[in-house]
């Protein structure tokens, strides 16, 4: 496996796109070249620059370095052909693919579809409490072992499944337990999947055990003859020793990477993949020319990696190799410290405050939107917000985490669950919420915590509640009773937008970024609407536990605020990195893993708390982080092009955090202050800062006459017919249920249907080959035999009939004779569109017919039908037709009058009867 190591800013997509053009000089089909990175964007990216240099050197002969005098431009030619089919993927992507080449060998649907995490997730953990409900019984083989205390162990353990091919306890008997009931419900989970569905994890299972087929391995072998991964320092471990099998087999692969970039341990990532290759391939030249960043942020970023590889902070060394900038701009970098005797707390927000001063000091060549703030933690972004606000900065907020657990959503979720529930803490919740917001006292006002305090201890809160808050249990009542009458989609609509509280939407009483984030929950929904409120507040409550699940972004202009994980792969003119002396804080886990011996399968040991590895697999793993955060600093700084302003507070003049680091390289609170063009260091003590004058804000701009104006629905939809209006003043027709398909015709449509055909095609009862083929239509395939013969014995009766009206009560022969006769008529915003039974003719006289195979004969079902048939022919032919209903049960015919026709026409269509 050949290795190459590219810092930020090197190049490295420009030189995987060369390393594709010196492929294809060499005589390797592009089809034959797999090209994976991390991310669908980073693939789709990487297709169109491998699409433009193909294209730059069909028209030139020469894309940056690589230069193509000599040999034809055919291979280039079939390339630009290829590219749109080529594999230019994600890593499940492309252990997709290959899974679908042996699919049965495998034991797979060669069709099997993804899930997401999160759904994969809801999956487990239903067959866990599946399994807590059967060990209820004492002859259960789990009974005493399945209790809650496990639940969050073992969603944790199923989230690191892409760590490990096998999980084994460490010493202790609470490890030995948890392993059985964890190897149970994921047996029943697999079982749950079957062989159509797959997470990600189990694809990267699978994709595992490919390798180890023969047949499957040399399928995959005859189609890829280069492989080609970008981002390496982000595989799992699952992933690399997919990579290590596809390499021993044969394949020849070509990895690029950066160590010091590896920041995704949260999402299983582990840079000892990119290590192990390091050590045991054979290493590439490192790229070591930094197009990205301006001069003076090359010196800062080869001082800090030289700082942190010597001292081992995250990365090595041969990991750090130094770089040279290409640009001649000198550019700037900025570091300042705000010190104090205060909490950093408060020396925070002055913090904020000189970032906020600094930023708008800088701004002429660069705008605003050109600037980009990182935080390690969004508990920073308060102070920067508030900053920034007073400074009158605009900024946008890319995507923090935690949507679903964001008040606003969590409000509406509580709503929701009171209105099933009214009880407990969702009731507490909606009474502390503006929903709980009463009229009692006159204006609308919040209700204190002992108020609420008061309903929940009451032994009937309902009953407390409308006692002493009407206008709130009112209230909670009307939302009650719209979840009985609406769909789920539509109760979240009317909860967001319904002027519940005094006249006023819950809407209203959300700022702007709340606001945008209750629409946004609008748009996840619409698209595949939930079936029933209880599959939504799961949903929403599965998705709350999504940790990166950020919030919706914000739109406009300003300075982009995010977190360093988010900032990976983009670049600024102007960066700045926020509240360097925060320090990182382990989140305590459920479990620990510690990793077992190499040589076989991927395992990992699993330690609950009180078990003797506990401690130490903790350790480790509080030493693995730290070394991580150190390498997220390095990304931090390196996503600069021109400018770095560095920002920190230090309590009591001791730097914390990555303030540590900027000490050691004597860029700390004590260090000399500097001011050059490039170079900037100043110290700021702490002292109660003047508040940016705000200047007076113009009057909101009145909204227009149009606002509030509403489209009142039409009676009818665009495309309407009259049968169909018949149906509705009968009775509403059920909504249809897109997983049932379509509805199955009862026996009494199935009748009409087929008497309706066989007199338009004229057929005979008495003709045996028009019977047969009418028991062969599609309406009878739900049918037993039987009930085939019954329903095909009353339709030859029907038949019967029909002849027996020809020639007296219904005119034959005919002079012209249009069976099943389509027409459509507009009326208002409605198109009507049905099928006239019979429209002909006989000397001088039109007869329009329709046709029944009623038990009962009420005319009157029908005059709208037929009143819109008559009006139809009327605007077309400019005919008067006799119009008549033809009830062949009974053997007789309704001549109806044309004047109750028109005046049934006039309800639905007022002034549009007469033609």
């Amino acid at each position: 496996m050949k290795v190459r190591i590219a810092s930020a800013g090197t190049g490295k997509t420009a030189s995987l796109v060369l390393r594709y053009l010196e492929l294809i000089a060499s005589g390797t089909p592009l089809r034959r070249i797999a090209g994976v990175t991390f991310t669908r964007k980073a693939a789709d990216e990487l297709r169109v620059r491998v699409a433009s240099a193909i294209e730059e050197v069909l028209q030139s002969r020469r894309h940056l370095t690589f230069d193509y005098r000599k040999g034809s431009l055919e291979p280039f030619e079939e390339a630009a052909r290829e590219i749109a089919g080529a594999t230019l993927s994600t890593i499940h992507g492309f252990m997709a693919q290959c899974l679908r080449l042996s699919a049965p060998l495998l034991h797979l649907d060669p069709d099997f579809s993804l899930l997401g995490d999160w759904e994969a997730q809801a999956i487990f953990e239903e067959e866990w409490q599946t399994l807590r409900y059967l060990a209820q019984d004492p002859h259960h083989p789990f009974y005493g072992l399945a209790s809650d205390e496990l639940t969050e162990p073992l969603l944790h353990l199923f989230s690191k499944r892409s760590l490990a091919e096998v999980f084994e306890p460490a010493e202790g008997e609470a490890n030995l337990r948890l392993l059985r009931v964890y190897q149970s419900v994921y047996a029943a989970y697999e079982a749950r999947l079957g062989a159509h569905l797959l997470s990600p994890s189990e694809l990267e299972q699978r994709a595992l055990d490919l390798t180890r087929h023969p047949q499957a391995l040399e399928r995959v072998l005859e189609r890829v003859e280069v492989l080609l991964v970008d981002e390496y320092q982000d595989v799992n471990p699952l992933q690399g020793a997919f990579f290590a099998a596809l390499e021993r087999a044969g394949l020849p692969i070509e990895i690029v990477g950066d160590p010091k970039q590896s920041i995704y341990a949260f999402r299983n990532a582990d840079v000892s993949v990119f290590r192990k290759a390091l050590r045991e391939g054979q290493p590439l030249p490192p790229l070591t020319h930094s197009y990205r960043h301006s001069r003076v942020l090359v010196r800062f970023l080869n001082g800090l990696t030289g700082y942190l590889a010597e001292k081992g902070l995250g990365f090595g060394l041969k990991e750090a190799p130094p770089v040279e900038g290409v640009r001649p701009e000198q550019g700037r970098l900025e570091v300042h410290w705000v010190v104090g005797e205060l909490p950093l707390e408060e020396l925070r927000k002055q913090e904020a405050r000189v970032l906020a001063r600094q930023l708008a000091a800088l701004r002429g060549p660069i705008e605003y939107s050109q600037m980009a703030v990182l935080v390690r933690s969004y508990n920073s972004v308060r102070f920067l917000e508030e900053a920034f606000a007073e400074a009158q900065i605009p900024y946008v907020l890319l995507q923090g985490r935690g949507y679903y657990e964001r008040q606003e959503v969590r409000d509406l979720y509580h709503a929701l669950r009171a209105a099933l529930d009214p009880r407990g803490l969702s009731l507490a919740a909606f009474l502390r919420s503006p929903f709980g917001q009463h009229t009692e006292a006159g204006p609308l006002k919040p209700l204190e915590l002992p108020q609420i305090e008061g309903v929940l201890r009451a032994d009937d809160p309902l009953g407390h509640l409308a006692q002493h808050w009407p206008s709130v249990y009112a209230r909670l009542r009307q939302i009650q009773a719209q979840v009985r009458l609406m769909a789920p989609l539509e109760v979240l609509k009317f909860l967001i937008r319904f002027p519940l509280m005094a006249g006023r939407p819950y809407h209203d009483f959300l700022e702007p970024r709340a606001r945008e984030n209750v629409d946004a929950l609008l748009f996840y929904f619409a698209p595949h609407p939930p079936e029933n409120l209880e599959g939504l507040l799961e949903r929403l409550e599965l998705l709350s536990r999504q940790a990166d699940a950020g919030d919706v972004p914000q739109s406009g202009e300003g300075v982009q605020i995010l977190t360093v994980h988010r900032a990976k792969g983009l670049e600024w003119p102007l960066v700045a990195v926020f509240d360097l002396g925060r320090k990182h804080v382990h989140q305590a886990q459920p479990l620990y893993l510690g990793p077992g011996g190499e040589g076989g399968p991927l395992l990992q040991w699993v330690a609950l708390p009180e078990t003797p590895a506990f401690e130490g697999f903790k350790e480790q793993v509080k030493r693995l982080e730290e070394e991580e955060s150190y390498r997220l600093l390095y990304v931090a700084a390196s996503r600069a092009r021109d400018i770095l302003l560095l920002t920190a507070s230090a309590s009591h003049g001791q730097p914390e955090g990555w303030g540590k680091v900027l000490e050691a390289m004597n860029l700390g609170p004590a260090s000399k202050p500097y001011s050059r063009p490039d170079f900037h260091l100043q110290t700021w003590p702490y002292q109660p800062v003047a508040p940016v004058r705000v200047l007076s804000r113009p009057e909101p701009l009145q909204p227009s006459a149009w606002v509030e104006a509403r489209f009142e629905p039409e009676p009818f939809p665009p495309l309407f017919s009259p049968s169909a209006y018949k149906r509705l003043e009968a009775e509403p027709l059920p909504l249809p249920d897109p997983e049932e398909g379509e509805e199955i015709p009862g026996r009494a449509r199935a009748i009409g249907t087929l008497v309706h055909y066989a007199i338009g095609q004229n057929w005979r009862p008495d003709n045996p080959q028009h019977l047969a083929n009418l028991e062969a239509q599609e309406v009878m395939f739900p049918f037993d035999p039987d009930e085939r013969e019954d329903i095909m014995s009353e339709v030859q009766m029907l038949l019967e009939r029909y002849q027996e009206l020809l020639g007296r009560a219904l005119p034959w022969p005919r002079d012209e004779d249009y069976p099943e006769f389509a027409v459509a008529l507009p009326l208002g915003s409605t198109v009507w569109q049905g099928v006239i039974d019979r429209l002909y003719r006989v000397g001088e006289q039109w007869y329009l017919e329709d046709y029944k195979t009623d038990q009962e004969m009420r005319p009157e079902q029908y005059f709208v039908q037929l009143g819109v048939y008559l009006a139809a022919v009327r605007q077309a032919w400019q005919i008067e037709p006799e119009v008549r209903l033809v009830y062949l049960r009974h053997r007789k015919v309704f001549r109806l009058d044309k004047a109750i026709l028109e005046a049934a026409l006039s309800e639905i269509a007022p002034g549009r009867a007469h033609w």
